[in-house]
């Protein structure tokens, strides 16, 4: 069974710093495919990096012990990739696709970013789900152990 985890406090702050920007111009997905089977290539979403109109970016990321998304303001996406390469002995390539283009961002793009929201639980903050919130749609990412990081309309269950 996997254990609960949460964010820490830099990774709150981080949250809560890019919570004040107005817009977010550019998202990349960077993708973790696997090769290993020349029949079959498996990929999944390792990366997701949002640029904002100041040219900082904030990047959600699979943590190193695989239980959630970490966050940070850094990514260093040519060493990561050779640090993969070499580790699994090139039967793993990273690559950078920009997702701007996509349905889903481009609809939410047009309007206004308003802010990032997690998940309370017991006074932590989750780092398993966030939605990203726009003036006209909110975008839920979330973390799934085997799809990596997976990106879909925000779907409000009422009660």
């Amino acid at each position: 069974m996997q254990k609960t985890a949460y964010l820490n406090p830099e990774e709150i702050q981080l949250v809560k710093l890019f919570n004040s920007k107005n817009k977010i111009v550019s998202i990349f997905y960077y993708y973790w495919i696997n090769i290993s089977n020349p029949d079959e290539h498996y990929s999944f979403i390792d990366v997701i990096e949002f640029v904002f109109d100041d040219n900082k970016s904030l990047f959600f990321k699979l943590n190193e012990d695989d239980s959630g998304i970490g966050i940070t303001t850094e990514f260093e996406f040519e060493k990561y990739k050779k640090s993969l390469q070499t580790e699994f002995l090139q039967q793993i390539r990273l690559q950078k696709v920009e997702a701007t283009t996509l349905e889903i961002w481009e609809s939410a793009l047009i309007t206004a970013f308003q802010q990032i929201t997690f998940i309370e639980e017991k006074g932590n903050y989750l780092n398993v789900m966030f939605c990203i919130e726009f003036k006209n749609q909110k975008i839920e990412l979330h973390f799934h152990p085997v799809e990596g990081l997976v990106v879909s309309e925000y779907d409000e269950i009422s009660e």
